[in-house]
């Protein structure tokens, strides 16, 4: 019965062979035949090579993996941003979420049924990056800090459509005309995408330190024909025959906002909402230095980590 050589053996074989012995000489020492030490330096070579592939391809899964992870904490940065002074969250116009009506703009509503699907499939696999990155960061300060920034741009973000309110109750009430979107409507109005923008605009400016800001005024102006109110080439205003008026309540408007508890609001938010910005950021790029997203998840475990 022909004698049986085991894996170490072959691997010995190998080994031997590539440092320069004869297959014969391998046979010999072996005390078997030459076609039978072919055969096993032919195997363990394939096994090692396979070895090796699996070895590399592992190495693959592992850098893709991490290449997944450091472009979700990219992500994560670049939306750690601070938003202009003059940010507006509701439109002027009649627009998309729109200070104009009551309910606010569905999103999923926008979206047409053919990108619907793959915006959900996106979704679902930034879903689960999100989750395998959790689980890497399991019990790290990040994700306390950024929670703590999302709970501070919500608190800004709801007093800057508070704010964009209080402009619009101020405008109508102290000249008595409504804003409009559409030049169709009959006059007297106001028009909400030129006067409400720039009375917010202006009154933000004011709050966060451009006392520069008040010589804007003086570029308000009736038109030679008395029945409109202008800024620049902009109409602010159509009110025939009540122009002069018209512009004296929309200054009076104006001083009356910087005096809106909503203005201190936003101000405040904005400077809390700036300092967990800046430790968001901080956490996220104290994890990028590493170059490495440490720690373990789930498909960790499934590539033999």
């Amino acid at each position: 019965m022909p004698k049986k050589f085991s894996v170490t053996d072959k691997n010995k074989w190998l080994e031997d062979y590539e440092n320069g012995k004869s297959e014969s000489a391998i046979a010999k020492d072996s005390r078997c035949d030459l076609r039978t030490v072919k055969r096993g330096i032919e195997e363990a070579r394939r096994q090692r090579d396979a070895a090796a592939a699996r070895v590399d391809l592992l190495k693959q899964a592992v850098l893709k993996h991490q290449e997944r992870l450091m472009k979700k904490l990219n992500e994560i940065l670049s939306t750690l941003t601070m938003p202009p002074h003059d940010w507006a969250v509701l439109s002027w116009d009649e627009n998309g979420q729109s200070i104009l009506r009551e309910t606010d703009f569905d999103m999923e509503d926008s979206v047409e049924d053919g990108a619907s699907d793959d915006l959900k499939k996106s979704d679902v696999q930034a879903d689960m990056i999100d989750h395998m990155l959790r689980q890497h960061l399991r019990g790290e300060n990040l994700w306390k800090i950024l929670a703590r920034r999302d709970k501070a741009y919500s608190s800004h973000r709801l007093a800057r459509i508070a704010l964009q309110y209080k402009v619009v109750n101020l405008l109508e009430e102290e000249t008595g005309f409504k804003l409009e979107a559409r030049g169709d409507v009959t006059p007297p109005f106001l028009f909400s995408y030129t006067t409400g923008d720039l009375f917010y605009r202006m009154t933000l400016q004011r709050a966060f330190g451009d006392k520069k800001s008040d010589a804007w005024q003086d570029d308000i102006v009736v038109d030679p024909s008395g029945n409109s109110v202008k800024y620049h080439n902009s109409i602010l205003a159509e009110v025939p025959g009540k122009a002069d008026e018209c512009r004296k309540n929309l200054l009076e408007a104006f001083r009356k906002m910087q005096l809106l508890a909503a203005v201190t609001r936003v101000v405040n938010t904005y400077g809390e909402l700036e300092e967990w910005t800046f430790k968001a950021r901080q956490a996220v790029e104290e994890i990028r230095l590493l170059d490495l997203v440490p720690g373990v998840c789930k498909t960790c475990r499934r590539l033999g980590m």
